[in-house]
């Protein structure tokens, strides 16, 4: 059997019986012909071991490389010539680490000959005696040489055996470092050659990465200068990907953001941190700036010195425009959180003074019991008018805030043209005639209907009639027509004024602005048609005006026309304060417990509480008081001020709302604080009224007759004589 591979890093031969004797001078010469740097081993070594036997007369000889003792695989052919001794036995056999001799094992570990009289391979015993001699290269045990000495060897190798194999040993020795040199220098070329591909393939797959990243990619400079960039990047900056490399990067950004970027690329260098994260904008080559984050690396040599940084380039333009406007939509949203609270403790402070005014006016001027003279009452309506224009101003100013913050409630319903014609003519009908105007209203079919809202178009009207009467002449004319063109209705004002010129029609619509009308004397705000087309809008309808100077001037509203809606049979839906159940006991005092903290608002409601000697008044002044002496004594009606000492008037109705008899008590609310969300509240918690200051008190003395057996307390010497202020009614109107 031959040897094929070199796995086993060793060998054993048998010396043939057939075999001639060969000189050892000349297989020296042999080997040192043969061998070429390079060559298998296990083929020098399948001619080499049975002439080696033959040439030194031994029986048996072993040849052991040193790399042998780490080789793992190999075939072991000796193991079944043993057990098979009838069989041609092979002239060469390959031996595995696992059966080398403890002989030959300890020869190769210490580099001393051994003798043995006889070598167990695979535990089968091979004679001796045996010589086990070292192979030496470079002061080196590179191998081991083993044979079979005795009677049938050459003369002098028994008793000599090292001086006469010493040439050998040498040749084998040189063959077999040779070899091991040679593997050596292969493994390490092969090696060298595995690196420098999976170099190439980092670098392959890095320059590939580099290529097709998604985010912009560059190398910089520790002082700042480009030394590469991908597409990517180039991309982001709007430049040619070639001309930017050997750019600073101050070079395109921006200037306010180039110092805070020196100071962290400092910091950086210094060793405070190995990277760092900025967002900085881009100045592209047509001057717009664009919003990135980078994303920084220092990466420093083997001496630990900054060698250049890798930076990650994102495109954060959309997130910083997305930031930016929900952080303008929360600015807004405070600001108009804010400007709502100033408004809503502007009108409760500014309604509370003007509650006394007003209240006590509307007393003087109605009071049968203390009649005023003519001029009295002249100087009476002069306040009541004065406090109304203030109230007006103050209403719009509302009005107006609301709409713009969004928080205006509507309620888009058919309505009959008819009934919101009357309405709106009935409010300003004593303003018409204190102008001695001629007011005229087109008479309009009862199944006319117009999808609006009922107090805001009534508003509307009554602003765009009211401003018709104001800037008219003497003895002119104000006409209300209406043309149902379905899809649409359509709503005119004409008046026969002054008329307005194209430079004051451009104008009309800007908040404040009266046109010149303020050096007039007549009174206004400014803001009356904003809230009419800021209404009309919100109704999904549009406001159109013609003007002619010295003619006068028509507004048209126009707005979606409705199909009448179906009769309903069923039972009248309540308000959303509720309806007042009319008292069917036989009459008796009623009691009203007022919830107020202020004297003058409380002298004011005890004033007009003398017009109704069937009501006893009782004072609360705070919150806490209230509710006491209601739980103690529940009355006939609760009046709240919204905003008590203690609580407010909404804390006192949730107290009451606990226990069992006071949870239905009547409530109604009387308070400067009109914005929507107090109104909203008070109706959720079952307020039968919610009358705001300055008080109507006709108002407040129809609710107290509502709880009457008729409805009403008669015309006792306590009645009322309704005689109001027309500008006091259409401003609380609207």
């Amino acid at each position: 059997m031959g040897v094929t591979e070199w796995d086993f890093r060793g060998g054993i031969a048998r010396m043939p019986t057939d075999r001639k004797p060969i000189d050892l001078g000349d297989l020296l010469l042999s080997l040192s012909t043969r061998y070429r740097v390079g060559a298998s081993l296990g083929d020098l070594f399948d001619w080499l071991l049975p002439d080696l036997a033959a040439a030194l007369g031994a029986p048996h000889v072993l040849l052991v490389h040193r790399p042998g003792l780490a080789a793992s695989r190999t075939l072991i052919a000796l193991h079944a010539w043993l057990h098979t001794p009838s069989e041609s036995p092979p002239s060469v056999v390959p031996l595995s680490l696992d059966v080398w001799p403890s002989d030959v094992a300890h020869v190769l570990q210490t580099g001393q000959p051994q003798r043995a009289e006889a070598l167990a391979v695979s535990g089968h015993p091979i004679p001796g005696p045996w010589l086990v001699l070292p192979l030496m290269h470079a002061g080196q045990t590179v191998g081991v040489l083993g044979l079979v000495t005795g009677p049938a060897a050459p003369e002098g190798i028994d008793h000599t055996p090292e001086r006469a194999l010493a040439p050998l040993g040498a040749l084998l020795g040189g063959i077999l470092g040779t070899h091991e040199l040679t593997l050596a220098r292969q493994a390490a070329t092969q090696a060298q050659t595995r690196a420098q591909n999976h170099l190439m393939q980092n670098h392959a797959d890095y320059q590939h990465l580099f290529e097709v990243a998604g985010v912009g990619l560059a190398r910089v400079s520790p002082t700042g200068e480009l030394l590469d960039v991908n597409q990517r990047f180039a991309d982001i900056c709007g430049r040619d990907r070639h001309l930017m490399v050997g750019l600073d990067t101050h070079d395109f950004t921006h200037p306010d953001d180039r110092s805070a970027d020196q100071a962290i690329r400092e910091a950086t260098l210094a060793g405070h941190q190995d990277r760092y994260t900025l967002e900085k904008r881009y100045l592209r080559p047509h001057g717009d700036a664009i919003w990135v984050q980078v994303t920084a690396v220092l990466v420093r040599n083997s001496q630990g010195q900054p060698q250049h940084f890798v930076s990650v380039v994102e495109d954060i333009s959309q997130r910083r425009q997305y930031q930016e406007a929900i952080l303008s939509a929360q600015t807004a949203e405070r600001a108009s959180k804010a400007k709502t609270e100033f408004l809503s403790r502007m009108s409760h402070e500014l309604r509370t003074p003007l509650n006394a005014m007003l209240g006590f006016a509307q007393l003087l001027r109605v009071d049968p019991r203390h009649p005023l003279l003519d001029s009295q009452r002249q100087k009476v309506r002069y306040i009541e008018q004065a406090g109304a224009h203030l109230l007006g101003m103050l209403t719009d100013v509302l009005d107006l805030s609301r709409i713009e913050a969004g928080s205006l409630p509507l309620t888009l319903e058919p309505l009959q043209v008819r009934s919101v014609l009357a309405e709106a003519m009935a409010l300003v009908h004593h303003q018409a005639q204190e102008q001695q105007l001629n007011l005229r209203c087109a008479q309009v079919a009862e199944t006319a209907f117009v999808c609006a809202d009922a107090l805001r178009l009534r508003q509307v009207l009554v602003n765009l009639l009211s401003n018709a009467i104001k800037y008219n002449r003497p003895q002119g004319q104000v006409n209300l027509d209406v043309q149902v063109l379905e899809p649409e209705v359509i709503f005119s004002v004409h008046d026969t004024g002054r008329g307005l010129s194209a430079e004051q029609q451009a104008h009309l619509f800007e908040p404040f602005n009266r046109l010149g009308a303020e050096r007039t004397g007549i009174e206004g705000t400014g803001i009356g048609l904003v809230i009419v087309r800021r209404l009309v809008t919100l109704m999904s309808g549009r406001v159109e005006v013609s003007s002619l100077e010295g003619q006068g001037s028509v507004f048209r509203v126009i707005l979606p026309w409705s199909a009448p809606p179906q009769p309903d049979d069923s039972d009248v839906v309540p308000s959303g304060y509720g309806e007042l159940n009319r008292m069917t006991d036989e009459p008796r005092m009623l009691r009203l417990l007022y919830a107020e903290d202020n004297i003058v608002n409380i002298e004011l409601v005890r004033q007009v509480m003398r017009m109704r000697p069937d009501w006893h008044f009782e004072v609360a002044m705070s919150g806490a008081e209230a509710i006491q002496m209601a739980l103690s004594h529940p009355p006939d009606l609760l009046l709240l001020d919204m905003h008590l000492g203690d609580m407010s008037g909404l804390d006192v109705a949730d107290e009451l709302a606990l226990h069992p008899h006071t949870m239905g008590l009547r409530k109604a609310g009387l308070s400067a604080d009109v914005m929507p969300d107090q109104l909203r509240a008070a109706r959720e918690r079952g307020f039968v009224t919610y009358l705001t200051k300055p008080l109507d008190v006709g108002k407040l003395l129809r609710l107290l007759d509502s709880f009457a057996p008729t409805g009403g307390s008669g015309t006792s010497e306590g009645q009322v004589r309704e005689e109001p202020s027309a500008v006091v009614e259409q401003r609380q109107s609207t």
